[in-house]
């Protein structure tokens, strides 16, 4: 099924869509300021509790609490390196220990588990101190990956967060994972919205020709902000933007 989104969901996905940009402020990551143009259009009471950075995969981000909002903001950065070296990129699986016959990208959980440890007490110290709060994990382009990735683990190690105060928004993400690990994401009832940015390419990479398959319910930008198809009915549907496949654009 293949509904328009409505005018709060627009608002929603394009909040989202700017708190992902705001990883890649400088002044942010690896600055520790809370005061880009972005970061005071979308949290303005924004307060960054760390920033976590691997040189080796260049995987970058931050947590950040809002308290107007109640909520504590898990951001993975993208990387330029990534989107030059897509026509290069090799596909191989590692196998997704907490699941039985899931598999995901090896390269996309090997940049993931250099910054779990960064990250994870942190969020949960933020829990303890703001137990009512929400946590939203967000990411663009490879950390979409990484975003679902954290999202997966949060869910799986920190039993204070469930479906009810826990969701995962990425915009322009990679595929993950295999089908196995697909459908485990849905099985755990987390929210996972992810967009899909005109013929943008990494959505659609790595190909479903080589196991892949994305999670989660997508919204597919079609020309600006205001034409966005969400497709609802079933996993990876081609009623979105897969329907453009091969003609897709690597910029």
């Amino acid at each position: 099924k293949v509904v328009a989104a409505t005018t709060a969901q627009i608002q929603e996905f394009t909040k989202y869509a700017g708190i992902a940009a705001t990883a890649y402020c400088r002044s942010v990551v690896p600055g520790n300021k809370w005061d880009c143009v972005q970061c005071q259009k979308w949290v303005p009471d924004g307060k960054i509790i760390t920033t976590f950075t691997s040189l080796l995969s260049d995987t970058n981000g931050y947590v950040l609490r809002s308290d107007k909002q109640k909520t504590i903001y898990l951001v993975f950065r993208g990387t330029n390196s990534f989107r030059s070296a897509i026509t290069d990129i090799v596909f191989n699986f590692s196998d997704y220990k907490p699941v039985k016959g899931a598999k995901v990208h090896a390269g996309f959980l090997s940049s993931y588990e250099q910054v779990v440890n960064d990250y994870f007490p942190v969020v949960q110290e933020q829990l303890t101190a703001n137990p009512t709060y929400k946590v939203i994990v967000t990411g663009h382009s490879l950390g979409g990956a990484q975003a679902l990735l954290a999202g997966m683990d949060l869910y799986q190690r920190e039993p204070r967060l469930s479906p009810k105060n826990l969701s995962i928004f990425t915009v322009g993400g990679p595929r993950v994972g295999n089908p196995t690990f697909a459908y485990y994401v849905e099985s755990t009832g987390i929210p996972f919205q992810r967009t899909a940015h005109k013929r943008d390419i990494v959505p659609h990479v790595p190909p479903q020709s080589f196991g892949f398959l994305h999670p989660g319910v997508e919204s597919w930008i079609k020309s600006g902000t205001s034409n966005v198809q969400i497709c609802t009915s079933e996993i990876e549907t081609k009623d979105c933007s897969n329907s453009i496949v091969p003609f897709t654009s690597i910029l």
